[in-house]
């Protein structure tokens, strides 16, 4: 199990990830790329899903944001779709949906499921995240609401008659716009007494395939300096004692 860069999945997540940040600890990203021993470049990357954050750093991360490393793991789990189905196995939520359980849904839901019914799985999959959400940010108010139609076109404009006006190409587009929307659930976090908020669309989740790693002959230069560069503090010292105890039995080759 292993989350991809640039996936629905790790766009999801470092959405999610940055209003913990914002709205739990309200650190910036160089707070917590200090926390973290990584750059701030590094904290964006991630929370824009330009960067998939892999299990191991899911612990440094959840001590930066002070939350708990296990609903930070539950996070990461859900935002790639799986849902535990047994003991130590999981499976993609639309293969098992009887595993994201039948509670009531709200009303708003429930309409929204009387057209599209084929997306009740994934409201539930958008509650159950919303109730890992609420743990990780126990001052905020978190509700998943369905996507409304926005129009990306301007409307029509009115003549003096008080008739519509409308140019043939502009309501095509619309029209086509209409069809192609998918009412998909938006995750809303509000705080500050509800005068704030900010929201997440769930995106269509991927089935997580697994990454198949080939050791290549060598590394240049350059690459292992983009590899050495994305390391935390900690792992850089474990790879230079590692480079130095090959330079020791180099020289004690030759000597």
């Amino acid at each position: 199990m292993d989350m991809r860069r640039g996936t629905p999945s790790a766009k999801l997540f470092g959405q999610l990830l940055s209003l913990v940040r914002s709205v739990g600890v309200g650190d910036s990203m160089r707070q917590v790329g200090e926390n973290i021993g990584a750059p701030a470049a590094t904290v964006s990357q991630v929370e824009k899903g330009q960067r998939a954050l892999k299990e191991p750093k899911l612990a440094p991360w959840a001590a930066a944001l002070g939350v708990s490393e296990a609903d930070l793991h539950e996070l990461w789990v859900l935002c790639q779709g799986l849902v535990p189905v047994g003991r130590d196995r999981l499976a993609f939520y639309s293969d098992r949906p009887d595993a994201l359980g039948s509670a009531p849904l709200d009303a708003d839901i429930i309409e929204t499921l009387g057209d599209w019914p084929d997306l009740e799985a994934t409201f539930r999959l958008a509650v159950r995240i919303a109730g890992v959400l609420k743990r990780l940010l126990p001052n905020a108010s978190v509700q998943v609401e369905p996507d409304e139609f926005d129009s990306p076109y301007m409307m029509p404009d009115v003549d003096e008659a008080g008739a519509w006006v409308t140019f043939p190409n502009t309501q095509k587009k619309l029209e086509a716009a209409f069809a192609a929307f998918v009412p998909l659930p938006i995750i809303w976090v509000y705080w500050a007494n509800f005068t704030s908020r900010d929201g997440v669309r769930m995106p269509r989740l991927q089935k997580p395939t697994p990454i198949v790693r080939r050791r290549g002959k060598s590394v240049n230069t350059v690459e292992l300096e983009d590899l050495i560069r994305d390391l935390s503090g900690p792992e850089r010292e474990r790879v230079r004692g590692y480079v130095e105890a090959v330079m020791e039995q180099r020289a004690s080759l030759e000597g």
